[in-house]
């Protein structure tokens, strides 16, 4: 027979283990969130990381479309206004902006160049900008059809200087109108019932307290470095160029001193470190630069500009012999051929940056 207490400690024994039954339940689906949790925040992380991870990978390529569009405006920026349209690099867009910081002297300019690269990936847009500090030149712009840095010996020349553009400016790379005679030096030939000067003004004298480099925009020195703008050809030892070689205005500087004549007549730029000879029938289209002196042994035509004693010294600049000279101002001609004359941009050494 069962007395009261065992009664009751045998419910108690029953109520426990109901308690213990009914407890296990919400205590499993307690461990199973915790777990879901814990998967869904693993989940979570691997994603971000993934995300992470691809916008690294995105925004490193637009750093490198930037650089890219860096070097693009080195080696594409000419003076006096550089500008570089947008650039498609590795499935982006390089953007190069120049600001103008410093003008060093007529034709040199210090600039800010800022390139922004952007990728888009998945409906986003990456961007990285990088800059850096340029030397810009611009090319030579001669004041005169006949520029001459030096004395003046001989018969004077019979014939026309002028200054005045044929055009009237269609070519704005350029001065024009310009003076028919610039000089320094001795007193330049003038005009006579041989010979006909006219230009804004017919002639021009140039202060000896302005350097060549300012006057021209010519650097004669580095013009002739081999940092300098090379020469489609250099002759001797290259052969004379032909008319597809620089676009149609080849570059060609000829070491030492020359003597040419009507075969070879062309156009583009022609620099001569030394004197230069003119024999009849020469023609020209574009620029003629001498280092030493000019000297006509005949009749020639020139359509742009010749200068000569640019090496300096103020020596003996031309010897026109009395021969005729037909000297007529094409800006066009000259903004062709200087072109090929333009020193490339540099970069300044410890003025690169990223833009943040």
């Amino acid at each position: 027979m069962y007395t009261h207490g065992r009664i009751l400690r045998f419910r108690a024994r029953v109520l426990r283990g109901r308690h213990a039954r009914g407890f296990a339940l919400p205590w499993t689906m307690l461990v199973l969130l915790i777990v879901s949790l814990l998967a869904a925040g693993g989940f979570l992380i691997t994603w971000l990381e993934g995300q992470s991870a691809r916008a690294f990978a995105r925004a490193t390529e637009a750093f490198y479309v930037a650089e890219g569009g860096l070097a693009t405006a080195l080696a594409e920026a000419e003076g006096p206004n550089p500008s570089v349209p947008p650039v498609g690099l590795g499935g982006g867009t390089a953007t190069v902006a120049f600001e103008p910081l410093i003008d060093l002297r007529p034709g040199e300019t210090v600039f800010r160049v800022e390139s922004r690269g952007e990728i888009v990936s998945g409906g986003a847009t990456f961007e990285r900008s990088v800059g850096q500090l340029m030397w810009v030149a611009g090319p030579p712009r001669l004041p005169g059809a006949l520029v001459l840095f030096g004395g003046v010996s001989g018969p004077p020349p019979a014939g026309t200087i002028s200054g005045l553009d044929p055009l009237g400016g269609a070519c704005p790379e350029q001065p024009s109108p310009v003076a028919g005679i610039a000089y320094r030096g001795g007193p330049p030939p003038s005009p006579d019932s041989l010979l006909t000067i006219s230009g804004s003004p017919p002639d021009q004298w140039i202060p000896g307290s302005v350097s060549v480099a300012a006057e021209t925009g010519i650097r004669w020195t580095e013009l002739l470095a081999t940092w300098g703008p090379e020469p489609d050809a250099t002759v001797p030892p290259d052969p004379w160029p032909g008319p597809g070689i620089g676009g149609g205005w080849p570059s060609i500087r000829i070491p030492g001193s020359a003597a040419l004549g009507a075969a070879s007549s062309g156009r583009g730029a022609l620099v001569v470190e030394g004197d230069l000879t003119l024999d009849g029938g020469f023609a020209w289209n574009g620029l003629i630069l001498v280092g030493g002196a000019l000297l006509l042994n005949g009749d020639i035509s020139v359509r742009g500009t010749l200068a000569s004693g640019l090496a300096g010294g103020l020596g003996l600049a031309a010897d026109f012999a009395g021969h005729t000279i037909d000297l007529r101002f094409d800006a066009c001609a000259v903004a062709a051929a200087a072109r090929r004359l333009t020193a490339p941009a540099a970069q300044i050494p410890g003025t690169w940056y990223e833009v943040w």
